[in-house]
């Protein structure tokens, strides 16, 4: 969180497609500041001409985060959807501004943000010493890119004055996740569902997948009337965030994947845990698990029942596929009843 006066911002020369990574010329991938303002922001009128910052930042489809609270976390850094926040969040997008471009894969970014993790802690979160624009500048700088712009995080310098307005509260990445010790499913039936779909009951607007080609996303794969299909941008691997309008009975996987070897072929499945990251979905034992044949168009699998009730997310975490450079995803339905 952080403030700036609207003549600087005017000035700046951070603006998105401007910047170079240091030592990368034109190539590699994109890094990019996600950059939100208050939804509220009469609740900062007492600072005047100043307005106030949250960040993220955003590299191979991911955007990272830090901040502070939720009991039982020992980190502050988290992923989430570039440039999405929830309606019931202090916070809505606002614009991008391009820092660089890295030629760090997306595995040596996570290896990057797993060592990052250890030091930034929620513990540590501090509105005005250590926020969420502290850390992502500290990464940007790590995958050899610009500092962020110093407009951005002025109100940590203005320190107390702005604490007096906005308070001491802690930003709450809030994981509303199952037990990660959760028991793996047995490795799945081909079966015959008798359910009806649940697809109709997901909240669209809410959905995600990192990872996911811009051109072959995962809105183009649910979109009803002019169905495509999701493809993986940098590797094989997806992460797929669905969440539903309320609470449904899921009992049944249906899924097309690609042809020959863009196919998926380890899907994990977890329940209720929409905050997972690639190396937490690596690290997690899933609700349930399943290996999918490239010889076969369209495959059916029977959720656990037990493990299936009261779900309001599910989160697919396409592992691998046969083979290809990218995964291929043509159809996808869960099967149930609210």
């Amino acid at each position: 969180m952080g403030s700036s006066g609207s003549s600087e911002r005017k000035n700046s020369d951070h603006r998105e497609g401007d910047a170079t990574a240091r030592g990368g010329g034109g190539s590699g991938q994109a890094v990019k500041l996600n950059v939100y303002e208050p939804r509220e922001s009469k609740r900062y009128q007492n600072i005047p001409a100043f307005s106030i910052y949250h960040s993220g930042l955003e590299v191979h489809g991911t955007e990272y985060v830090f901040g502070g609270g939720g009991a039982g976390l020992s980190t502050g850094v988290f992923t989430q959807r570039p440039k999405y926040m929830p309606a019931t969040a202090p916070w809505k997008y606002k614009e991008s501004l391009e820092l660089g471009r890295t030629r760090y894969s997306r595995q040596e970014v996570n290896r990057i943000v797993r060592e990052m993790k250890r030091t930034w802690r929620n513990s540590d979160y501090d509105i005005t010493g250590r926020n969420c624009n502290h850390f992502t500048d500290a990464l940007s700088k790590a995958l050899g890119c610009r500092s962020v712009p110093g407009w951005l995080n002025r109100a940590a310098r203005v320190g107390n004055a702005v604490r007096s307005v906005v308070g001491g509260s802690k930003n709450d990445p809030k994981n509303n996740g199952n037990d990660k010790n959760s028991a793996l499913a047995d490795d799945g039936k081909l079966a015959e569902i008798k359910e009806a779909s649940i697809m109709a009951d997901i909240d669209i607007g809410k959905t995600g997948c990192l990872n996911a080609h811009t051109a072959h996303s995962l809105k183009a794969l649910l979109d009803v009337k002019q169905p495509g299909f999701l493809q993986s941008d940098s590797d094989p691997q997806l992460l797929i965030v669905l969440p539903f309008k309320s609470a449904v009975k899921a009992r049944g996987l249906v899924i097309t994947g690609g042809e020959g070897e863009s196919c998926p072929k380890t899907v994990k499945v977890f329940v209720n845990m929409p905050n997972l990251d690639f190396e937490e979905a690596e690290d997690t034992p899933p609700v349930a698990q399943f290996e999918i044949s490239k010889a076969e168009k369209t495959q059916s699998f029977r959720l656990p029942a037990a493990k299936f009730n009261m779900v309001r997310w599910i989160t697919i975490f396409v592992e691998d596929n046969h083979g290809a450079d990218f995964t291929i995803i043509k159809f996808i339905d869960f099967t149930g009843r609210k």
